[in-house]
């Protein structure tokens, strides 16, 4: 039947602090140098270690060391056939029992049952080193090697018999005792299976054991079976360190635990002797030629009686003469030459775009790559459009022990890691790393590596690494605890090996934004396809610990598509510029550079026009009305509008070519405040001619030069003819709709016909034109023109009577109207982010007009209906709307298209007022809209613990805090981040505090409840607000052991007024809670019985 554990629980704290283990811990630690800087060469080549057998021990001559422990009637044989109970380390007494389950099924005992009596134990730690006596200098070295956490001691037997089956619970209720917790799967058990001798023959028998043999050197082979931070299960023999003693007689072990662990030679001994992590192994064969150093049995009695002999002077029976020639003496003093290897030694580094720093506990940003450069072909093909990717990182080993560390990377995670082994590989293959593959990668000295992560990370990774070290602890362990019984060596040693250490950084992605580049036509609105944009650095741009562009560089390119646009995306935050390469065919190159700024999570739109690249001419035909021959001897003259003044004004006149008997105009060009808008018109008729021609046109072809050639015509004086031209009072412009009447006189009746001839509508010269007059007897020569119908939306009346028999008589006029008064209305509206208030000029805004007869808004004002943006003025405006009976002065604004990345609907209905001072009733809407992204801010969160109360063996203080509310939409969000103090990290405040600090950085704006997670060593004394802006709630009374959110807990209100809040949490440390930073080992060993 194979032996079970059961129920006393022998505990063992081990810390996750740096173990030293050399003759001057102290001195050992100070020699070596953590300097980044020193360490980019290549490592020296280590020798390897010496193969240590621990689970097996392969040969004939060697005795395996069973992974369990052996059946029953293993141990008796191995034992002889002796009866002594009080000798025999099994008992049947002391089976483990088994339980039934409610089905049936025999289980063994798993829960920690209700604490027994005190078992009358104490674990020395770095807490309660105190307690020992420290009569004696070397008691207070050893009191202080404790306390940080360079040696690990445990005291006093546990009792001879065990009542109760299962795992025991100490619990601390004052300073000179420890609580320890059982932790699974931390299962030890110490196994005591046969004897062991060595080839030397002896002068005194030492076999004390049944009829065993009395002519050779002999002990007990027993080994301590547990499993290490991996879960790996490991073995190490335990030494008796009184070879002839049964027991400890009337001394205690604490008196013991100083004499032994202050003993640097038999730390030695431990740890490069048989089992221990450095066993020197058949490599140095100290011993005679009577003893055959292959048989592991001789290695271990020679091990057994070094220790003995050194911890003792007890050499186990054998003589001074006997342990000189067999050669244990050339043993100790060869083991006394040597060095045991530093541990914890491991550490990460990262390069801040060049100097390097620890990367422990620190949150190391990402820098965003927009695309995979050509220097990081080994970026995954799922990652080639953009990336997230650490500064160059590297591991170090101050001890050159072959330290490292472990990174782990879960399955369904997406990053990747690119490494070298050393930084000659690294220089030589910087385009050609290995890349990690699994779910678990070793990186030891001088390794070099990046982290990869796609380009939409958005949540901070920590990395908790385990440190790949060699570390050892010395643990002293008591006759009971090995054997069960007193009287059978009561008092060992071993080493314990173990990944140990750890360490921590997080990565945390960077934001990035957009900019979209629009293009249009500044007078037609147009939306320009084919302009050609460079998109530049306003300022040094970074990401990360990078500087990924400098002022000036060249960050992208693009084209304008169909719709005017270019989408640069994946863009750091920062200032930029775009600038006009290339423009598209038919337009001028804007040489005007526009600036714009990138926010993260957000895309910037930046608006560019081109004017039309557009030139024209303009001649004139003068022609006879009557003959069709050519006149000279006319005026003309070329008008351009000026959208500035609402009017034409004048530009240059044109010449009269004689030899081709045109009348030709220079060169124009289409500008913004022209709008490509022309008129020429006759200002001088030729001599003996009547004339009043006039032209409007228009330049609208985009790279094209227009020609434009018109026909005048003018009639001689004597053909008698009367020409009105129709205009604007205000604009100028020629005004259609009109009738003018010409009625003739008549002698008879001494009045003017009442029937009338109403004039021709000339559209080709834009004139209202008669026929030819001619002199009768009854008309004299008389004529009277009247207008008689004014065009829509014109006042006024004229009228002019002519004699055409006077020959200097004026026959062309040109008549003005005034526009009849109307009352009209302009909406103006204002669009705006609903946080930031800045003005959004992407929207897209139609107004409906009331129609009275069907009731109801319709989209029937054409070109009226969209309202246009001003960028200087950052309004959406209408024409003005005429207010007529028909719609009643009753419009409708509604939000046909909402800003890219913004949502909202907006409608709102306006009636106008007609008003007493004005013609123009003006109303001003406001207009908001909500952002997808919600505008950011920060919350920093401040720690402070008393830089006194830091003990660095108890490992890194670390603390971790969360954030977790509602942004201003409504909608929940999380945010956790740490701080860990290291050596070097922090400042002190005047009033001796060390202070760290950690801000939770691009939260939406919001209202966020910030606190502490419960930390071991430490409570939460008090929580304080650094801004207005924070407000502290607290609750119960500060106490360790209460969780620190009932203490005190801070609300940050994030606002655009406020948007960055900070808050300090300060801690104290309980000085005998018992337990250490940084996920420090609590083991426990289960004593084994049969």
């Amino acid at each position: 039947m194979k032996r079970r554990m059961i129920g006393a629980w022998l505990a063992l704290m081990i810390t996750a602090s740096s173990l030293v283990v050399s003759a001057s811990p102290a001195a050992d630690m100070s020699s070596v140098s953590a300097d980044p800087q020193q360490e980019q060469t290549e490592p020296e080549e280590e020798e390897e270690a010496p193969d240590i057998p621990v689970t097996s021990q392969p040969g004939e001559a060697e005795m395996p060391v069973p992974t369990a422990l052996p059946e029953q009637e293993t141990v008796e044989e191995a034992f002889g056939e002796g009866e002594d109970t009080a000798e025999n380390t099994d008992s049947d007494e002391l089976t483990e029992p088994e339980v039934a389950s409610e089905e049936g099924e025999n289980i063994a005992l798993t829960e920690t049952p209700e604490q027994a009596e005190d078992p009358g134990f104490i674990v020395f730690t770095e807490e309660n080193a105190e307690i020992l006596t420290a009569e004696s200098e070397e008691d207070q070295k050893l009191i202080q090697e404790i306390e940080n956490g360079e040696i690990i001691a445990l005291s006093a037997a546990l009792p001879g018999k065990i009542l109760e089956a299962g795992s025991a619970e100490v619990i601390s209720e004052g300073e000179d005792s420890l609580a320890v917790t059982a932790l699974s799967p931390s299962q030890y058990y110490l196994d005591s299976w046969t004897r062991v001798y060595c080839d030397e023959i002896w002068t005194a028998a030492n076999d004390f054991l049944g009829p065993g043999n009395k002519t050779r050197m002999g002990c007990t082979y027993r080994s301590v079976h547990y499993i290490d931070d991996t879960g790996e299960e490991k073995v190490s023999p335990l030494y008796c360190l009184k070879a002839t003693q049964d027991g400890l007689d009337s001394m205690t072990l604490k008196n013991e635990a100083v004499k032994a662990l202050t003993n640097s030679v038999i730390q030695k001994l431990l740890y490069f002797g048989y089992g221990g992590p450095g066993d020197l192994g058949t490599g140095y064969d100290p011993s005679c030629s009577h003893i055959d150093w292959s048989k592991w049995q001789n290695r271990y009695v020679f091990t057994h009686i070094a220790l003995s002999k050194v911890y003792f002077n007890d050499c186990g029976y054998a003589t001074a003469a006997e342990v000189e020639h067999t050669g244990i003496n050339r043993l100790i003093d060869k083991i006394q030459t040597l060095t045991i290897p530093a541990r914890n030694k491991a550490a990460v580094y990262v390069s801040e775009d060049g100097p390097w720093s620890a990367a422990s506990g620190k949150t190391i940003p990402l820098s965003v790559f927009r695309s995979r450069p050509a220097g990081f072909p080994f970026v995954p093909d799922s990652m080639k459009d953009g990336f997230q990717m650490s500064t160059l990182m590297k591991v170090t080993d101050g001890a050159k022990a072959g330290n490292g560390i472990t990174i782990t990377r879960g399955a369904a995670e997406k990053w990747q890691l690119a490494y070298w082994t050393s930084a000659a590989e690294y220089n030589s293959h910087k385009s050609n790393p290995k890349m990690m593959s699994g779910t678990s990668l070793n990186l030891k000295d001088g390794a070099y590596f990046f982290l990869i992560f796609p380009l939409n990370a958005s949540a901070t990774k920590k990395f908790s690494c385990k440190m790949l070290l060699q570390p050892v602890s010395y643990i002293l362990v008591d006759g009971s605890a090995q054997a069960g019984k007193d009287g059978v060596q009561d008092f060992g040693a071993y080493v314990y090996q173990g990944t140990r250490g750890s360490l921590s950084f997080s990565v945390k992605p960077s934001v990035y934004g957009n900019a979209k580049l629009v293009k249009k036509e500044p007078n037609t609105g147009k939306l320009i396809q084919g302009a050609q944009y460079g998109l530049f650095a306003a300022e040094a741009l970074t990401s990360g610990y990078r500087t990924m562009y400098s002022k000036d560089q060249k960050v992208s390119s693009g084209t304008t598509n169909a719709g005017g646009e270019i989408l640069f995306s994946k863009l750091l935050p920062g200032k930029y510029y775009v600038k006009e390469t290339k423009t598209a065919a038919g337009y001028k190159l804007n040489t005007v550079i526009k600036n714009l700024t990138v926010t993260g999570g957000k895309t910037t739109t930046v608006n560019v026009t081109d004017i039309m690249d557009i030139s024209g001419t303009v001649s004139i035909r003068k022609k006879d009305g009557n003959t069709g021959d050519p006149l000279a001897g006319a005026e003309f003259t070329l008008y351009q509008w000026s959208k500035k003044s609402k009017s034409y004004v004048t530009l240059k006149k044109l010449t009269y070519d004689g030899q081709k008997r045109i009348y030709n105009s220079e060169k124009f060009n289409y500008t913004e405040d022209n709008q490509g808008k022309f008129r020429v018109r006759e200002t001088k008729a030729p001599p003996n001619y009547t004339g009043n021609w006039q032209k409007n046109f228009t330049l609208e072809k985009p790279g094209e030069k227009q020609e434009f050639l018109f026909e005048a015509v003018n009639y001689q004086n004597e053909k008698r003819r009367i020409e009105v031209r129709k205009i604007d009072a205000k604009t100028g412009e020629v005004l259609k709709g009109a009738e003018f009447t010409l009625y003739e006189y008549s002698a008879a009746k001494k009045a003017y016909k009442e029937k009338g001839t109403l004039l021709n509508y000339d559209s080709s010269s834009e004139l209202y034109v008669s026929g030819e007059l001619l002199k009768t007897s009854d008309n004299e020569g008389k004529y009277k023109i009247v207008e008689t119908k004014t065009p829509p939306g014109y006042t006024g009346s004229w009228e002019e009577e002519v004699n055409i028999t006077d020959k200097d008589a004026r026959l062309s006029f040109e008549v003005v109207n005034e526009k009849e008064k109307e009352y009209t209305g302009v909406i103006r509206l204002r669009k705006t982010d609903i946080y930031t208030g800045e003005v959004l000029e992407d929207a897209e805004f139609t107004v409906l007009q009331w129609n009275r007869e069907n009731q109801t808004y319709q989209d029937d004002l054409g070109g009226q209906s969209i309202l246009k943006f001003d960028v200087e003025t950052g309004w959406y405006s209408t024409e003005e709307l005429v207010l007529t009976d028909a719609n009643q002065g009753r419009f409708k604004v509604v939000e046909t298209k909402n800003p890219e990345n913004y949502t909202g609907k907006y409608e709102k209905e306006v009636i106008f007022q007609k008003k007493e001072n004005t013609d123009t009733d003006i109303v001003d809407l406001k207009a908001e809209n909500t952002p997808v992204t919600l505008p950011l801010g920060n919350i920093t969160i401040i720690k402070k613990i008393k830089e006194e109360d830091i003990t660095w063996a108890h490992g890194n203080p670390t603390f971790s805090f969360v954030a977790e509310g509602t942004d201003l939409s409504g909608n929940p969000h999380r945010y956790e981040d740490y701080v860990t103090f290291t050596r070097g990290s922090y400042e002190t405040d005047k009033n001796g505090y060390a202070t760290l600090s950690v801000t939770l950085r691009n939260i939406p704006l919001g209202q966020y409840t910030v606190w502490e997670k419960p930390v071991l060593r430490y409570y939460l004394k008090d929580v304080r607000a650094n801004t207005e802006n924070v407000r502290i709630i607290k609750g119960a009374a500060p106490a360790y052991g209460t969780d620190p959110r009932k203490i005190a807990s801070g609300t940050a209100a994030l606002t655009m007024q406020n948007k960055n809040a900070s808050l300090t949490f300060v801690n104290e440390k309980s000085r005998y809670d018992r337990y250490s930073h940084n996920d420090s080992i609590k083991n426990t060993i289960p004593v084994s019985f049969s």
